[in-house]
């Protein structure tokens, strides 16, 4: 087997994992699936003054920062609380229960405890009793609520029959009603709307060869390709992936501060270099400008790759790229919004070559991660 091949980008990130984030060459190079000489020499290549002492101090630098932010976020947190529970420090303890449990989504209980100096041991004693009676109350303010909704004969959604406890006389509130309706299943009967059919229209530039058959028997076959965006306070990320069907494998990825054609370019060239087909291989994309530009057609002519796309406005066509995009983002992203560029690249590049091609098991594989399933396959 022929050596493999990896872009600049792909070693500039490996490099960050070891200087900037403190991981040992040995470790990242396992994570990696690199040998632990080369990123020895690229380590040497980007960074030579950097010496392992450095690196120590650099950890022991980031172990203090880290310590001196949990102590300062401890104190600002006794600092918030002594200003909202001010006036319930000469209180009684039940009072300050009632405010502990008022704020106990907010702080922690062990601190709560601390400042107002009362016991733990007292407070779950007392949560315990309020919990018996805040279950009964619940009891009898379910059999208002199925009487509210069987009058409605079922029409009635929380805030029409919070309206009927109002009317009643009950002092509940309506999240108190929306849980307990939520909990219980009770929800109102509407009628469903007609579903919109979607036709898109089939590209000009490519016909879409794949036809949705996301099943295929060997690798290297059909690669599926798109762009996504990631938002930082420097503006947007924009991360192209290229992945191969057999084993939901991402084989190539780019990411770039603009919208340009390279960055799907960027993305395909480290597929090549990394898989080296020795088959035509069809990929897929949607009708975006960068995957019908001049460059990308002739790319795909030089490097024997047969372009696919989908119909317009149909994204079920690429539903594989679209499934990644979505894991990604529901895993790691989180609707985070990253403070730099720089630290949206080392996250994501994180995600998909240690997280999600080596390690994260997929549904569609039986429950193992992508290299293994490529490993038992071959």
């Amino acid at each position: 087997m022929s050596t493999q091949r990896f872009t600049p980008e792909f070693k500039e990130e490996a490099v960050k994992q070891v200087v900037d984030r403190g991981y040992s060459v040995p470790e990242v190079a396992a994570r990696l699936g690199v040998s632990a000489h080369s990123l020895y020499k690229w380590v040497k290549a980007v960074s030579p003054d950097k010496s392992e002492q450095h690196s120590k101090e650099l950890l022991e630098a980031k172990s203090e920062i880290l310590r001196l932010r949990a102590q300062v976020r401890r104190v600002e947190e006794e600092r918030d609380l002594l200003k909202k529970g001010r006036a319930v420090l000469c209180q009684g303890p039940r009072v300050k229960y009632r405010f502990m449990i008022e704020h106990r989504h907010e702080y922690a209980v062990t601190l709560m405890c601390r400042v107002l100096r009362v016991a733990r041991a007292g407070f779950y004693a007392w949560l315990r009793e309020s919990v018996c009676d805040h279950a009964r109350e619940d009891a009898r303010l379910l059999i208002l609520i199925r009487a509210s909704y069987l009058a409605s004969r079922g029409v009635y959604g929380a805030r029409r029959v919070f309206g009927d406890l109002r009317e009643a006389g009950e002092s509940c509130g309506l999240h108190r009603v929306e849980r307990l309706m939520r909990k219980h299943k009770i929800k109102a009967i509407r009628g469903y709307k007609a579903p919109r059919a979607i036709a898109g229209r089939p590209s000009i530039i490519a016909p879409n060869h794949l036809q949705r058959a996301f099943t295929v028997e060997v690798p290297n076959t059909v690669w599926v390709t798109d762009i996504t965006y990631i938002r930082t306070w420097q503006g947007w990320l924009y991360l192209a992936v290229v992945v191969d069907l057999f084993a939901r494998r991402v084989v190539g990825w780019s990411m770039s501060a603009s919208l340009s054609r390279e960055l799907a370019l960027d993305a395909l060239l480290m597929a090549v270099w990394r898989r080296k087909p020795d088959r035509r291989v069809v990929v897929h994309s949607d009708q975006g400008s960068q995957y019908g530009s001049d460059d990308f057609r002739r790319f795909c002519q030089a490097h024997n790759l047969e372009p696919s796309m989908s119909r317009r406005g149909n994204c079920w066509d690429n539903a594989v790229a679209e499934s990644f995009f979505s894991s990604l983002k529901k895993e790691r992203i989180r609707k985070r919004i990253y403070k730099t560029r720089d630290l949206a690249r080392a996250d994501v590049f994180d995600y998909i070559e240690v997280f999600y091609n080596r390690t994260r098991r997929h549904s569609h594989l039986g429950g193992v991660s992508p290299e293994a399933f490529e490993s038992a396959a071959t």
